[in-house]
């Protein structure tokens, strides 16, 4: 097959990882990048070697057609609302399409890209790199198999502080909506710690390549911050598999924690952070096996997504598999669409090192509600209210699911 071709939408941000993957490795890899498409390249930590290597440059991917430009493949590094317009666009010019994580925000949307990609007849990737990794992969065969028996609990803790600046580094950051109207949804559980929310219906896949899908969401979510959407969430799902599924997520936290996770079945146990990045799963035999680290090796959602492209490889993480995250985090707003402000005398303001806002006691609470396998609201006495419970089973259109 012929050189192939490669266009990169976001050059800043997130986008520099693409940007390294590919100054690094373009050329071993036989693609040609063709275009570097971004209306702000200032953010490019590497733009003078881009420069030097004569990439073109766009600032708008209509731009890059309109010149009658393409490319076989076209990577989305951009922000939320943009990955599914940006990806149809793509599809309908005749390039199968890498997308970030998470894929949308909004259910509807990820219909409209699995239609789209339909048409088309292209792939559609997201690039939720941990789904490309040999650890996962490996551990969901073992699942897929029956090794670790039927799925009981899955539940990851990801405590991540956040200051001022990451709210203020875009206009969309923390928000329900665009300034144009369009959904976002930007909140922990849809933007810095998607992955782990995904890869636990990924787990519960029946397919490599395929995910387990939340039939029931019930949420507590909670903000601390200036913003418009939550900055700590709490959720309890029921899986497809018929395993319960725990997600516990914030940035208003003095201290980062995580990502954890413990992954129980009927005949083992899987578990990540504990004892350092590695999975690793022990049996009811007394067995243990470890799987390695799912962060190594992250540029394979790129390569693994060339080789589809050239026809040599199978999409591991394609929208149907993505769609759990999505339904996901559409039943979590949907069963408390009043986002709960914190009580102010618990709020606090950490100026020494740039501004953090973080709750007093919050950390703890979350990490007690994660070790009981309860919402925070079952485990401390006048805690966070409780959303309701979201039936997904039929779950079409957010907000309201019909």
């Amino acid at each position: 097959m012929s050189t192939l071709r490669i266009a990169l939408v976001g050059i800043g941000g997130y986008g520099n990882f693409y940007v390294k993957e590919l100054l690094d490795h373009a050329a071993e890899q036989d693609v040609k990048w063709v275009a570097a498409i971004d209306p702000d390249p200032r953010r490019c930590s590497r733009l003078k070697e881009l420069e030097a290597r004569g990439v073109p440059r766009f600032a708008s991917l209509d731009e890059f057609h309109a010149r009658g430009e393409g490319a076989d493949l076209t990577v989305i590094a951009t922000g939320i609302h943009l990955h599914v317009p940006m990806a149809q666009a793509a599809l309908a010019r005749g390039s199968h399409v890498l997308a970030e994580k998470p894929m949308c925000a909004t259910i509807q949307e990820a219909l409209e890209l699995q239609a789209a990609r339909e048409a088309a007849g292209k792939f559609v990737a997201i690039g939720y790199q941990w789904s490309y990794s040999h650890a996962i992969q490996a551990f969901k065969r073992d699942v897929r198999s029956g090794r670790f028996g039927a799925p009981v609990r899955l539940k990851c803790l990801v405590l991540w502080p956040r200051k001022h600046d990451y709210y203020a580094r875009n206009r969309w950051a923390g928000r329900l909506k665009t300034d144009a109207g369009a959904w976002v949804l930007d909140s922990p559980a849809n933007n810095a710690t998607a992955h782990y929310l995904h890869n636990m219906f990924y787990c519960l896949g029946d397919a490599p390549d395929s995910s387990a899908l939340p039939v029931r969401a019930q949420a507590e979510l909670g903000r601390a911050n200036a913003i418009e959407n939550f900055d700590t969430a709490a959720a309890r799902f029921a899986a497809s598999s018929g395993a319960e599924v725990l997600y516990f997520g914030s940035h208003a936290v003095k201290q980062s924690v995580g990502p954890l996770f413990e992954y129980k079945f009927e005949d083992g146990t899987a578990a990540l952070g504990m004892e350092g990045p590695t999975l690793r799963a022990s049996f009811a035999d007394g067995t243990v096996h470890d799987y390695g680290d799912p962060n190594a090796e992250q540029g394979r959602k790129l390569w693994l997504s060339v080789e589809a492209a050239r026809g040599r490889q199978a999409v591991l993480c394609p929208v149907e598999a993505a769609m759990a995250q999505t339904l996901a985090v559409n039943g979590m707003q949907d069963s408390m669409p009043g986002i709960a402000p914190f009580p102010a005398e618990l709020v606090n303001l950490d100026e020494s090192d740039g501004k953090l806002t973080w709750v007093t006691g919050l950390g703890e609470a979350l990490q007690e509600a994660y070790r009981q396998n309860r919402l925070p609201s079952e485990v401390c006495a006048g805690g966070a209210p409780t959303g309701r419970t979201v039936d997904l089973t039929d779950y079409r259109t957010y907000p309201g699911g019909k």
